[in-house]
């Protein structure tokens, strides 16, 4: 391979593998949150010190679902960099936690296409393109398998 072929392949760039989410060699995804020991409560992504009943030391890793719904969301027109507008971005609730920050991926890029509760289930995938073209690889919700987006 020449050097001037090496040099302008697209590159596929994983950010947040082990912190935010898991990908398994067999494909299966999740995202990882923690749990506190003390309040119970749930959150993503991971914290240092629980924010509920600020306890040090009592949080633990879990696996979060990778099944929720879809809550408010927004289809910008204008594209944040790295994005091409339009596109979905909002917030989905899994049943351990609400409010997951995350590209909405699969559906129409319109803000008729998709109501909120739509189910929407984890995903691992392009999420952006760096300045260089390379591909960013990240957590992302889209279309419960066996149900299509509009």
């Amino acid at each position: 391979m020449s050097k001037e072929k090496a040099a302008t392949e697209k590159k596929q760039i994983l950010v947040g593998d082990g912190t935010w989410f898991v990908q398994q060699p067999s494909g299966e995804s999740y995202l990882v949150g923690n749990k506190c020991k003390v309040c119970k409560k749930t959150f993503f992504p991971k914290r240092g010190v629980c924010p509920n009943c600020q306890k040090d030391g009592t949080l633990e890793d879990v696996r979060l679902s990778t099944k929720g719904k879809l809550g408010v969301f927004a289809v910008p027109q204008v594209a944040a960099v790295g994005f091409k507008a339009p596109y979905i971005i909002g917030y989905v609730d899994l049943p351990e936690v609400t409010g997951i920050f995350s590209p909405i991926v699969g559906f129409e890029p319109r803000e008729d296409a998709i109501k909120k509760g739509t189910e929407v289930e984890l995903q691992i995938g392009k999420i952006a393109e760096d300045e260089q073209g390379n591909d960013i690889i990240g957590y992302q919700f889209g279309p419960v398998k066996g149900k299509k987006g509009k």
